[in-house]
């Protein structure tokens, strides 16, 4: 397999803007390092002196995620949007703030068919002006309804990413459950097993009509929805190791970290960044010390939570691995490998 040289991940959406985050180096090491490690991670943010300069715009922040995703080998560079927020108008602005050109994306990757993931692809669809793939997994398309514990009901609420819709608005849809090769080391994961004891659970007793999460099968069948059309994306970098995202990570952060190694082999897991899912109301809260532990043991060297993470899950990350996390904001950018 190809690797890249490096890797720059742009946060063009989500859930927080703060503009008195400061830009680190490699939180692992770095400049003044005695061991023969040089600094391959730089953080920088659009910060206090952007906010302030009245010749700019500040980004806009809301409850999705989407990343630029830039890998370079020699002289190429691959340009990957992972996810595309909750509203076009959000992400068309901060790609404007960001300096972003929608025409320069070779490839949109859609982790799952829920919208504040898939919200703004028509919007960037238009504004990229020409055709161009939209990798997903083939039931995301499939109807998904939402029952609140108080009766209210949202019915096909993932309507808006029907792949015929897509592609009249310029996508071409790249529907598959296997991992697929986007160029100099970027893989999406496929279908994410669900192996991991605490992130897989035990399944609900499934109850038509009660609060929850439903999905209508290919079949016809109405079952709850697992979202196990969910895939993440995964950069392996030279020299440096393997660069995991998320999008809201329902099958586990962990589990997908393995299906990354699955996909890219046993590399060191330089960073894992995206939703971890562990904000979410139903998720058991003794998964957020699990999962950080696990991180742990795995010796994940850069941890970004983000958007459905939850605030314990930011409190405890960065407590128990002070020297691991980061915390995310639109406009944040991250670089790894050589530059």
């Amino acid at each position: 397999m190809f690797q890249a040289d490096s890797v720059t991940i742009t946060v063009l959406v989500e859930n927080q803007v703060d503009m008195l985050l400061p830009d680190q180096a490699s939180p692992t090491g770095g400049a003044g390092r005695d061991d023969g490690h040089v600094d391959d991670h730089c953080v920088t943010r659009y910060g206090l002196i952007e906010h302030f300069d009245p010749k700019r715009v500040p980004p806009q922040a809301e409850n999705g995620i989407s990343f630029l995703v830039e890998a370079v080998r020699g002289r190429h560079t691959v340009r990957v949007l992972f996810d595309a927020g909750l509203t076009g108008t959000v992400l068309e602005h901060n790609m404007r703030v960001l300096g972003v050109d929608p025409a320069a994306i070779d490839h949109v990757v859609i982790s799952h068919g829920h919208p504040d993931h898939f919200g703004g692809i028509h919007r960037f669809l238009g504004l990229a002006g020409r055709r161009i793939p939209v990798a997903t997994h083939a039931d995301a398309e499939l109807p998904r309804y939402a029952v609140m514990g108080d009766g209210r009901t949202s019915p096909v609420y993932n309507a808006a990413f029907g792949f015929g819709e897509v592609e009249k608005s310029g996508g071409i849809p790249v529907l598959t459950r296997d991992s697929l090769d986007l160029g100099w080391g970027v893989h999406t994961t496929g279908e994410i097993p669900r192996e991991v004891a605490f992130e897989a659970g035990a399944a609900p007793a499934f109850s038509p009509g009660d609060p929850g999460l439903y999905q209508v099968s290919a079949e016809g069948r109405l079952r709850r929805d697992e979202v196990l059309d969910e895939m993440g994306l995964v950069v392996d970098v030279k020299d440096v190791g393997l660069v995991v995202l998320t999008g809201c990570a329902h099958a586990g952060v962990i589990n997908t970290i393995a299906q990354a190694r699955a996909v890219c082999g046993p590399r060191p897991i330089r960073a894992v960044m995206g939703g971890f899912h562990l904000g979410f109301p139903t998720t058991p809260a003794e998964n957020v010390g699990l999962t950080t532990n696990a991180l742990a043991e795995l010796e994940v060297a850069t941890v970004m939570p983000m958007h459905c993470s939850g605030l314990h899950t930011h409190a405890r990350v960065a407590r128990d691995l002070p020297s691991n996390y980061v915390q995310p904001a639109v406009g944040t950018v991250l670089h790894f490998g050589r530059s």
